[in-house]
């Protein structure tokens, strides 16, 4: 979930680089992500890149209404994020993050970062069975 132009393309070049085969739905809000959520099935979502500073509903915000919810919290979700705010890193935690990552600068390390992500979730990783 991004709400940054730039941002967006950048990923989806760098997991196109990187030959993942999965679907990638890009939102660009929470309330969007909650939304899509309600209509299809947890089974088919690998992972959740989940942006803090988004309009509407932040990334904690979503965490925070996840986390209250039994099946939501089990959705694996990475918090990518330019921040480096410790608040912001605890409390990501605390409401159920997976993992934080701070997101690089330059593309090499931005692409490097996403194969990091990618290929852990979606290869090494096992998901939990929803109900």
């Amino acid at each position: 979930m991004e709400d940054n132009a730039a941002d967006v393309a950048l990923t989806k070049v760098a997991l196109e680089e990187l030959n993942i085969l999965s679907e990638h739905i890009h939102l660009a809000d929470g309330q969007e992500l909650i939304n899509y959520l309600k209509g299809n099935s947890f089974q088919d979502i690998g992972i959740i890149l989940l942006d803090l500073n988004m309009p509407r509903m932040s990334g904690l915000e979503v965490l925070k209404f996840f986390y209250k919810d039994n099946e939501l919290k089990k959705l694996p979700v990475v918090v990518f994020s330019s921040s480096d705010q410790e608040i912001d890193v605890r409390s990501c935690y605390d409401f159920g993050a997976n993992a934080y990552v701070r997101k690089p600068i330059n593309y090499n390390d931005y692409n490097r970062t996403l194969s990091a992500i990618a290929r852990f979730w979606l290869e090494a990783n096992v998901f939990p069975v929803f109900d």
